[in-house]
Parts: C-alpha cells; structure tokens; sequence
C-alpha cells in the first residue's frame, strides 16, 4: 500500500505532465509492477467514495416509501458500482491498444488514469460533503460538482495528450473513452443494480 509521501510524488507526476512536461513521467512507476500497484489507488479512494454512497443513500431514501431499507447490501452495491466504472474504462483501453496503435502507452495510461483517481476523487466528494453538513447548500453543491468534473475532463485530456506525445486525434479517441464510457456507466449501472429512486428509473 502506497504511502502518502509516495501519494504526494506520483501527484507532482501527473501535474507536470498535466501542464505538458513530460519529465513527468520521471515521479512515477512507469512498469509492470507500477501497474499493478496504481489499482492502490483504489483503497485511497475509498474515502471519498464512502462519502458520495452516504449522499446517494440519503438521496436514495428521501425519494422512496417509508420503511424502505438500504442497509449494508445497498453500500456493496454502491462499491460495486465504482470498481465496474473504474475497471471498465480501463479494459477497454487495454483492449483496444493494438488495433489502435498504442501499445506502448498503455502502462502510462493505466497508471496515470488510477493516481488522478486520488485527488478528483476527493475533489467532487466535497461538494457531496458540503450538502450532507449545510442544508440549503445544494446550488453550491452543484456548482462545485461542475466545476471539478471539468476540471476533471480538463485534467485527462491533457494528461492523455502528454503521453500521446501530441498526437491530437489519438490522444482525443483515447480520452473520449475515459470521459464518456464512466459518464454512461454511472447512468446504466445504479440502475441495473437497483440503486435509482422509482421515480427517476421511470422517467
């Protein structure tokens, strides 16, 4: 398990190569083994997450029956929720390495895309905090959420672009899939879960 201080370093990886300096690459593990281990990213993550289940659970409740229950197996549901929106993206990147041409990005991508993970994550948890502690504070709340899902988006396309050495239309088609399949996954799967409110599945 990652420290924090290594936490720290791989961040200022990213944030260089975010801003196009590709010494970037020179703070984090970029190997096989420096795969395997960016999936940690994922127990650092578990933080935040708790925090956007205990909204959504909230959230959940409010539009349904009283007497509802969403105990401990509506939580696993959730988690399982986000390892599918996390791992997915990421199997189809793999997948489609070779019939696009980017095998040898592959490792950077992997490992970039799960430590960026760590800091956004905690970014859009605090507007979701923010609403569990003020009442009143869901216009903020929303404001703040798009402005870190821009950020967001903002933050892996030139990520993407970096290691892609510049390569425009590739480096597009690449972050196309790591914006848009976890936005579509986030609609599909709660669903498919039974995790959305009656009334919304039914609009």
């Amino acid at each position: 398990m990652p420290q924090i201080e290594e936490i720290g370093i791989y961040i200022k990886g990213l944030w260089l190569l975010i801003i196009g300096d590709r010494s970037g690459f020179g703070w984090l593990d970029i190997s096989a083994a420096g795969v395997w281990r960016s999936f940690a990213a994922f127990l650092w993550c578990l933080p935040a997450m708790a925090v956007g289940w205990g909204a959504w659970r909230l959230f959940y409740l409010a539009q349904m029956p009283s007497g509802t229950e969403a105990g401990l197996l509506f939580i696993l549901k959730l988690f399982l929720v986000d390892v599918v929106i996390w791992v997915l993206p990421l199997i189809l990147i793999a997948v489609l390495a070779k019939p696009l041409g980017y095998e040898e990005m592959l490792a950077p991508l992997v490992i970039t895309t799960n430590w960026l993970s760590v800091p956004m994550s905690y970014a859009m948890a605090f507007p979701l905090a923010l609403r569990l502690v003020l009442p009143g504070s869901e216009g903020l709340s929303s404001l703040l959420s798009f402005i870190f899902l821009v950020v967001n988006f903002t933050a892996i396309f030139r990520l993407v672009k970096t290691i892609a050495n510049g390569q425009l239309l590739l480096a597009s088609a690449i972050s196309a899939l790591l914006i848009l399949l976890p936005l579509m996954l986030s609609d599909v799967v709660p669903e498919l879960f039974g995790l959305v409110p009656v009334y919304a599945a039914a609009q």
